[in-house]
């Protein structure tokens, strides 16, 4: 086990920070956020699936009445909120200093002073600038890969009909009209 995960990366993801850096506070509500969220926890399920690493989000539940903290796992993505009165920045610096046998550790983050509190040895920061445009090209990637899969397989799959000869197509149809 201890081989496995030596050289695996390990992505923590700090949920709200990353949320609130595309969207204006002002516009998200309860529900907006919650589907922001969910929508982050999909694009984190479909990364890991890509880039075979183990993938951590970390939501800040400081304000919250929760006493402890929650965390579960949803397809593989570990989800974690902090407990009361603790940041999600405080979670995130115990994770990257209990999880040390990871390959890297890469922490996507745009918080200045979490960015330096993280780096050291093997531990990386990505801005979430950076990591979403590494989703997108993913995304890219596939989608295109996806399309020429497509356009392939019209060159190359013909349907039954088509690869009859003449007289056993005439025939086939014959039995099909019955």
């Amino acid at each position: 086990m201890r081989d496995k995960v030596k050289s695996r990366d390990l992505l923590i993801v700090d949920g709200y920070n990353f949320i609130f850096s595309f969207f204006k506070s002002e516009d998200l509500n309860n529900e907006n956020l919650t589907y922001l969220r969910e929508k982050l926890i999909e694009d984190l399920i479909w990364y890991k699936s890509q880039k075979d690493c183990d993938v951590i989000v970390v939501f800040d539940a400081r304000d919250s009445s929760k006493i402890s903290r929650s965390a579960h796992i949803i397809d593989d993505v570990k989800v974690i909120f902090s407990k009361r009165g603790r940041t999600a920045d405080d979670v995130i610096e115990g994770l990257v200093s209990k999880n040390t046998d990871y390959k890297r550790i890469f922490v996507v983050t745009s918080d200045y002073l979490q960015q330096q509190v993280i780096f050291r040895k093997n531990i990386y920061r990505k801005s979430i600038r950076e990591f979403n445009i590494e989703m997108k090209d993913y995304k890219d990637k596939v989608r295109e890969y996806i399309k020429e899969l497509k356009e392939g397989s019209g060159r190359t799959f013909f349907s039954f009909e088509k690869r009859l000869s003449r007289k056993a197509r005439k025939k086939f149809l014959e039995l099909r009209k019955k």
